[in-house]
């Protein structure tokens, strides 16, 4: 596999419509800008090889008859270099952190506030070897804030069933409660009306006795 400076030069030269360099070539061009790191180069390294190598193409001073690279880069290849580009040479702005969570966030279905958003960005680590380490954080950071928002949701649902069965609880409790007032009222109503009844009937028998 080729080294991150070859990759990042090769893509930044194919963009602009160069190609066909030679593994010496890059070699040279590390040389001359004194990129000691072919995996760890800097911006300014990038850009001083790609001016190099357009220099050497253009006054002719590539050895053309000993090309022992594809004249194109592979797909797998260009999109490699071309995110390595985009990203830096190892890191990310927190901008493109966001970008990457509201992008994964919509594909999973879930819709983030802006708060949300820098929330879980600040638990993504922008200084990451690879872009691909950063995905899998971005990715790992939603699935935890998922998993975290299910929680809440399932915890929200066990605090209404609560409630609910308390109040049918209290409800039935009250009910019961008032049913046995209402019983007892009644109760206390047919004993004073017997008892009314039988006063009334003592005093009809006592006056038919006295007319007798």
């Amino acid at each position: 596999m080729s080294d991150k400076f070859t990759n990042n030069v090769r893509a930044r030269l194919y963009k602009q419509g160069y190609q066909g360099f030679i593994k010496d070539d890059y070699t040279q061009a590390a040389l001359a800008v004194e990129c000691d790191d072919l995996n760890n180069p800097t911006k300014e390294q990038l850009s001083q090889a790609v001016d190099y190598l357009k220099a050497k193409a253009t006054s002719q001073l590539s050895v053309t008859d000993e090309r022992v690279e594809e004249k194109f880069l592979t797909p797998v290849e260009f999109e490699q270099a071309e995110t390595e580009i985009e990203i830096g040479t190892l890191t990310v702005s927190p901008q493109d952190v966001g970008e990457m969570i509201t992008n994964k966030a919509s594909q999973m279905g879930v819709i983030l506030s802006e708060q949300q958003i820098n929330d879980i960005a600040d638990s993504v680590d922008i200084s990451a070897n690879t872009f691909d380490e950063i995905l899998e954080q971005v990715e790992t950071a939603l699935l935890a804030y998922a998993d975290f928002s299910a929680n809440q949701v399932d915890a929200k649902i066990d605090q209404t069933l609560t409630r609910v069965q308390e109040r049918v609880v209290n409800r039935h409790e009250q009910s019961r409660d008032k049913l046995s007032r209402g019983l007892t009222g009644i109760s206390a109503a047919l004993e004073n009306s017997r008892n009314q009844t039988k006063s009334q009937l003592s005093g009809i028998l006592t006056r038919l006795n006295a007319v007798q």
